[in-house]
């Protein structure tokens, strides 16, 4: 070692040294040190210092849909090669030479929304149940009494005018 580094090595040494012996006198035994909060961000990638930058924001208008970029080498290659594109612009011509045919139809069929749950007369009957405030009380099915033989047809179902309950708006649960 030389004598520059050994009177490094020294000077060091005794720093650290007299930093321990400040910190152990500072701090009682019994006590515990707090330290402060610390705030750690990473590091940001240098700028590129060659890399354009545009000094007026433009916004989108109506003619940047149609107006396309020519690629670049790079995007070239990621779209498959010239060939490539050129196959696809192609079938996008074709594609709207077909959509201008006489009969031909979008195939995007507009949303329709669904009729409503209840048509106008069991609405009516609804609101007047609700105004009557006879809202009709309806049984469970393990809850009713299973019906009387005489009252099936021949196939084992109820008539009409059995399945009926007390109130001729409400029908009565079918026993499962």
């Amino acid at each position: 070692m030389t004598a520059a580094g050994t009177l490094l090595a020294v000077a060091l040494a005794a720093t650290a040294t007299a930093a321990v012996a400040q910190d152990a006198s500072d701090v009682a035994p019994d006590t515990v040190r707090e330290l402060e909060a610390v705030r750690v961000t990473g590091r940001r990638p240098p700028a590129d210092p060659f890399a354009f930058r545009n000094p007026v924001a433009v916004e989108e208008t109506v003619f940047s849909r149609d107006w396309d970029e020519p690629p670049g080498l790079e995007e070239i290659g990621l779209r498959g090669g010239l060939v490539q594109m050129g196959i696809n612009k192609g079938l996008e011509l074709a594609g709207h030479g077909i959509r201008k045919l006489p009969g031909w139809k979008h195939q995007a069929i507009g949303a329709q929304a669904r009729p409503p749950p209840l048509d106008a007369d069991q609405r009516d009957r609804a609101m007047r149940i609700q105004a009557a405030g006879d809202v009709p009380v309806v049984a469970s099915a393990a809850s009713t009494s299973a019906p009387a033989a005489d009252t099936t047809d021949a196939n084992g179902r109820m008539p009409a005018e059995a399945e009926r309950g007390a109130d001729p708006d409400v029908a009565a649960p079918r026993p499962r």
